[in-house]
């Protein structure tokens, strides 16, 4: 039971909370302590099922302790998930964290609008990843990490799950700093990256995961993620257009750029990315002027630089 502010670090002295990769459990903890306000729980798996089940669990465990800003690490995951009940395939030598966020006090305006709070994730981790990388990662749409084309890291919030707490959440990160290991026979519940534009016989394949530069890491990573989340909650409390225009920012597919809109019980949209709007929905750009706002990130495929989606037309939808 985390019953007070004395939780803190419960987890991570714990004899196995060693890791494989030889992180001490102490340089964990020394590092996720010094991010400003000290979280109130932080906890260090050597293997894990999934890192949001186990933010779960401390925030309905709590009780009436305070649980915003909890960060929670694996050095794998069993169950690693992904959005759309997918799964995160998550081997040794990754980033896996989730952090617990709250709304802001009454009388403040909201710390995690649903719609939002995933694009307050994605630059957070854009920014962390260019920082300790050094490379230029990109965003795509709500908050997946691109370099070079394909998928380095994912995003998972999930929010709702404490009914006394509805507004809060947990948001999951998933940083890929090896190679990941994708069966040859790919069930769809393992995710790769966003679908491939057409190739050249005209099939849609998937793109393989990727990975960051060897070097990163790990710990100063989690650190410098655990910091930037801070920024963004805040510039989404106090700022969201701005936290759009940043969003905007990383992310080379966010306008002018190729795309296919799948709605359930709907045809096929070709168009292009327009921007997002107000509420965090991605806008798509038809012929004749037209917009449609798409808010389900897997009805939209998007290409990549230089490629396109093939030569089907930019119809109306009905």
């Amino acid at each position: 039971m985390l019953s007070s502010e004395a939780a803190l670090v419960s987890r991570v002295s714990r004899p196995d909370a060693g890791t494989t990769s030889g992180v001490p459990p102490g340089r964990w903890r020394d590092a996720l302590l010094d991010v400003g306000a000290p979280p109130p729980f932080v906890g260090i798996w050597q293997r894990a099922s999934s890192t949001n089940d186990l933010a779960k669990a401390a925030a309905l465990d709590a009780g009436a302790a305070r649980c915003g800003g909890s960060v929670l690490i694996a050095e794998s995951q069993t169950h690693g998930k992904g959005r759309c009940g997918r799964t995160w395939v998550s081997p040794p030598g990754g980033l896996y964290l989730s952090v617990l966020v709250e709304p802001s006090p009454a009388g403040g305006s909201p710390a995690s609008p649903r719609t939002l709070l995933p694009l307050a994730a994605g630059v957070a981790v854009a920014r962390a990843v260019r920082r300790n990388a050094g490379v230029p990662v990109e965003l795509r749409w709500p908050n997946d990490l691109d370099w070079k084309g394909r998928k380095v890291a994912g995003i998972l919030t999930e929010i709702g799950f404490r009914r006394d707490v509805p507004e809060l959440a947990v948001v999951g990160f998933g940083v890929n700093l090896t190679p990941v290991p994708v069966p040859l026979s790919v069930p769809l519940s393992v995710p790769l990256s966003v679908p491939a534009p057409a190739d050249p016989d005209g099939g849609h394949g998937l793109v393989p995961p990727g990975w960051l530069p060897e070097g990163v890491d790990r710990v100063d990573l989690a650190r410098s993620l655990v910091i930037s989340l801070g920024e963004t909650l805040a510039l989404l409390e106090d700022d969201p257009a701005e936290l759009r225009a940043n969003w905007e920012a990383l992310s080379p597919t966010a306008r002018n750029r190729p795309c296919e809109v799948q709605l359930r019980g709907a045809p096929r949209i070709f168009g292009e990315t327009d921007g997002l709007d107000p509420g965090g929905g991605l806008r798509v750009r038809l012929a004749g002027g037209e917009t449609q706002v798409v808010t389900a990130s897997e009805a939209i495929r998007i290409a990549h630089a230089g490629k396109d989606l093939g030569s089907a037309p930019v119809v109306r939808p009905e």
